[in-house]
């Protein structure tokens, strides 16, 4: 059975509310920025939150337009 990208997220960290602390969890992960990146879409989805530039800057910083 695969495992769901948003299966990596404690539920604490499934509301729009916890925006921040989804930013700092996915930034401790030891995976490459993609991947990063392809969980935060799936946590947006998920929770219904708007992705935006804001937030992709915040989680990779300069890696941002490598990812």
């Amino acid at each position: 059975m695969k495992l769901q990208m948003i299966e990596i997220f404690p539920p604490a960290l499934l509301a729009k509310e916890a925006k921040d602390d989804v930013i700092l969890f996915l930034q401790k992960l030891p995976v490459p920025p993609r991947t990063k990146k392809e969980a935060l879409v799936a946590w947006c989805n998920y929770v219904g939150a708007a992705l935006t530039h804001e937030m992709v800057k915040a989680l990779l910083g300069d890696l941002e337009g490598r990812a």
